[in-house]
């Protein structure tokens, strides 16, 4: 639920700040023109004298908590026919509604920022355009425009594909140029559901990956890495990394050196572990091996300091707008995370992996009041999260 550009009072039953140990009783947020002002805990509307001109929204039945965000999309693909997705890049009319969709029930899911991680045909950056001049509505978008990747390997649908480093450069000048946020760079190919532990190779050399990286920081840009394997995420890491996407069958020299660098990671486990539900049964096992291994990678990561964000690959086969968000946070409370600790990666975490942390993330003085109201005590059952 996001606070109209007005004078609000929102009165929460419980609000979950991500300062506080324990979520606030009867607290209150004081609101002008969409930013809060003042956090009222104890809040009494008989003793609050600014009460005058402001609208009193009484959700003493909820929990109050920030917005949710998604760190790792695709606004491009509608997650169920990848072929007429691409098909609809070229007609504006085609898939304008269809984004507008999604970007709906993203926000109905109470996610309040995405992040796009690029396509060929531009949609998530004209997306993006198209939102900031009021033609669409939804959560606010950061795009990468189109990713970086070698010619004639995985990545043609993200990107033109490059064959050398000037090629490289002029396409992150391009991305800039058009309005881009992020650079994303594909170092691997993708996990294998028919042979466990097998990724698609190394796409850059260490030094190719360094100067595209250290050339996209000079300009000021961060940089996500699609990195499937240890080996791409080790470079990456070396190369400096903004942040690592789904980083599978990590070894713990590879996540102390994230630790290390303060490299957060994204690990993206529901785009794998929703095809269970559709696969052979020899390729069911495969899967849910990588996907259980994935699981116990992130328990290591937290336990190492590793900052984990949320991201889904909304878009990706089987992997639905908005609704795949909360089976990523299920999915990172079976990792054994705390729900406080699922809640922080969702909000608090995502919000500065995106750099949107002075913005978005917790509920605090001066932030953006993007906030979501809930039935129930997510800190207690993560599930009630889908009540919105």
């Amino acid at each position: 639920m996001n606070a109209n550009p007005l004078q609000h009072i929102l009165w929460a039953g419980l609000l979950i700040d991500n300062h506080n140990p324990k979520p606030l009783s009867s607290a209150a947020l004081v609101i002008r023109d969409g930013i809060i002002q003042q956090v009222l805990p104890d809040f009494d509307p008989d003793t609050f004298a600014e009460l005058a001109g402001f609208q009193l929204m009484d959700l003493r039945e909820y929990t109050v908590l920030p917005g949710l965000i998604d760190c790792h999309v695709h606004l491009a693909l509608d997650g169920e026919d990848f072929q007429a997705s691409l098909e609809s890049w070229q007609d504006t009319a085609t898939w304008l509604p269809r984004v507008q969709q999604a970007l709906t029930v993203t926000r109905n899911c109470g996610v309040v920022a995405v992040r796009d991680g690029g396509d060929n045909g531009k949609v998530g950056l004209r997306a993006k355009q198209k939102l900031e001049q009021g033609i669409i509505s939804g959560p606010v978008i950061l795009s990468c425009g189109q990713a970086i990747s070698k010619q004639g390997r995985y990545g043609s649908f993200l990107g033109p594909g490059i064959t050398d480093l000037s090629a490289a450069i002029a396409l992150i000048d391009q991305n800039l140029a058009e309005g881009a946020d992020w650079i994303k760079v594909i170092v691997s190919g993708i996990v294998s559901f028919q042979e466990f532990g097998k990724v698609g190779g190394l796409q850059f050399t260490q030094a190719e990956l360094n100067a595209i990286i250290g050339y996209a920081h000079t300009k000021g840009v961060p940089v996500m890495v699609h990195a499937s394997s240890d080996d791409a995420v080790a470079m990456s890491v070396k190369a400096g990394a903004d942040s690592i996407e789904h980083g599978y069958f990590l070894t713990v020299r590879s996540l102390e050196a994230m630790a290390a660098r303060n490299i957060p990671w994204v690990p993206t486990v529901i785009p794998v572990a929703c095809q269970e539900e559709c696969a052979s049964a020899e390729s069911q096992e495969i899967i849910k091996r990588t996907y259980e291994e994935q699981l116990e990678k992130i328990a290591q990561a937290h336990s190492l300091g590793v900052t984990i964000g949320v991201g889904t690959d909304a878009g990706a086969s089987g992997v639905a707008h908005g609704k795949a968000v909360w089976r990523e946070l299920e999915l990172l409370a079976r990792a054994g995370l705390s729900n406080h600790e699922v809640l922080r990666a969702a909000t608090l975490n995502s919000a500065r992996i995106c750099g949107l942390g002075e913005q978005l993330g917790s509920i605090e003085v001066g932030k953006s009041a993007c906030v979501v109201a809930v039935k129930g005590n997510p800190l207690e059952d993560i599930a009630v999260l889908k009540k919105f």
